[in-house]
């Protein structure tokens, strides 16, 4: 009976997957098929062509678009990583006054939908001149959520090992380089993951504070793209396939160590 269950459970997450991933696979198929039809999806490889691809590539703006949105993506996963882990081993290992409530604070402020603050947060960074700028795009991308994964990863770390590197007259700053951070380094890449995928996908953001093609980034292409050639449903899908496929990459092969850094933080029901 358990064996008929077990091929049952088996059988319907199969469905799910396949269910989950036609989407993906209508995607990259008719980006290789030049149709304005939407609905014109075959499986056949007669008409398939790779100039779609060759066309986005071959546009200096489009290019320029896939750079600032590489950049922007891997400038917010390290200053991420660097406010996050410097403000996790404070509230984690260090002992001030109002340590649990600054805290508290900023947990809450996960609450806020981050489109309640597009106002005040145009305000201000219009306010440093900061308007078509990368600074723009990136000092925004740290929240509260990096905060509270690496604390999380931090207070398992053995204060002893603290204790000890103190004694031999280590630094903050020197334990959490020499002694913290090797060992939280699947925390790390969770937080790096989420941060890449969410700096890579942004498109209100960078809609708003960019008005020139030098600073926008790839999910405003791909608005270009369907304004601009609207007739042509190939060539929207390969843009969009373009534009999906760095972040699904890059959690590929950081899949495993996502695992185990989603557990040492806490976040695995």
């Amino acid at each position: 009976m358990k064996k008929i269950s077990n091929i049952i459970i088996n059988i319907f997450l199969i469905c799910v997957i396949l269910i989950c991933t036609l989407p993906f696979l209508y995607m990259i198929l008719m980006s290789l098929k030049s149709t304005t039809n939407a609905y014109d999806f075959t499986l056949s490889l007669s008409d398939m062509t790779f100039a779609h691809y060759q066309k986005i590539f071959s546009d200096p703006t489009f290019i320029r678009y896939f750079f600032n949105s590489v950049f922007v993506a891997l400038a917010g996963v390290l200053l991420t990583l660097f406010t996050s882990c410097t403000a996790g081993y404070a509230f984690a290992k260090l002992k001030f006054k109002g340590n649990d409530l600054l805290f508290f604070l900023i947990i809450l402020t996960l609450l806020v939908p981050s489109e309640v603050i597009l106002v005040p947060l145009y305000l201000v960074v219009r306010g440093f001149g900061w308007v078509n700028t990368f600074k723009a795009l990136i000092l925004p991308l740290p929240t509260a959520f990096g905060v509270f994964v690496m604390r999380q990863a931090i207070l398992a770390v053995p204060d002893e090992l603290i204790e000890s590197a103190k004694i031999d007259g280590a630094s903050n700053a020197k334990i959490l380089r020499a002694v913290i951070l090797p060992l939280v380094k699947s925390a790390m890449l969770t937080v790096a993951i989420f941060t890449f995928i969410g700096a890579w996908n942004n498109f209100t953001w960078p809609l708003i504070i960019t008005t020139e093609d030098a600073y926008r980034t790839l999910p405003l292409a791909l608005t270009a793209m369907k304004t601009q050639y609207d007739t042509d449903v190939g060539l929207t899908m390969a843009c969009a396939a373009i534009t999906f496929l760095p972040p699904f990459i890059f959690y590929l092969f950081l899949q495993s160590k996502f695992e185990e850094g989603m557990a040492l933080s806490g976040l695995k029901g």
